[in-house]
């Protein structure tokens, strides 16, 4: 699954050209807190957050009077405070990658490039979309989850015995928690759990949570 579907697309973006002030009164009023940051010809350039202009320092600040403070905060420009260096993706990156990246870089969002140009940004919240549709959290359904060990054929086998019996999957999600054994997590309509167990269970090294 990749994420082109799921970005944030339009998404709040300053200019290198504004001055600190203005994109703060810019992620205060939209409620966020790091911003893309664009040159004139639409080109992404760096980031910018919150964080970065109320920590701004200013050169011999303590020789300054407050009014000589405020003067220079008011011009002093984003192009000298944001993040230059920008970990983008592109509209096909896959989900795992997009999340890879995000838990190891702790990002909380992901600009999304297109032939060089930003085309919206991927955010934690869009990440947690993802995960309900990964779960079918969005659909009613009875729920079970189990062990099973890691050979061929085994996921063909629980799709067939399921057909056979009128019951259609809404999700399924794999977690390899030690070598050659999967959890999995199983969504289905159709079955009541006390069905889905007794059906599942010929398959299963364990059920650890029973049909829900």
């Amino acid at each position: 699954m990749t994420i082109e579907r799921k970005i944030s697309k339009n998404p709040v973006v300053a200019y290198n050209d504004m001055t600190a002030v203005d994109a703060l009164r810019l992620m205060r009023r939209e409620n966020i807190a790091k911003v893309p940051v664009l040159d004139r010809k639409g080109n992404l350039v760096g980031v910018i957050t919150e964080k970065d202009i109320l920590k701004a320092s200013l050169t011999d600040e303590k020789n300054m009077s407050l009014l000589e403070m405020a003067y220079e905060v008011s011009n002093l420009t984003i192009d000298k405070l944001m993040t230059k260096e920008v970990i983008t993706i592109g509209p096909n990156t896959s989900v795992e990658k997009a999340a890879r990246l995000m838990i190891t870089e702790d990002l909380s969002f992901l600009p999304v490039l297109e032939d060089q140009k930003l085309i919206g940004v991927l955010s934690r919240s869009d990440m947690f979309s993802i995960l309900m549709d990964l779960f079918g959290a969005r659909n009613y359904g009875t729920r079970i989850t189990f062990e099973v060990d890691d050979k061929i054929g085994t996921l063909a086998k629980i799709s067939k015995v399921l057909a056979e019996n009128n019951i259609s999957i809404i999700s399924l999600c794999t977690l390899e928690e030690e070598k050659g054994v999967y959890t999995l997590t199983l969504k289905v309509q159709g079955a009541d759990s006390d069905l889905l167990e007794s059906l599942i269970s010929p398959f299963a090294r364990s059920i650890i949570t029973p049909g829900e």
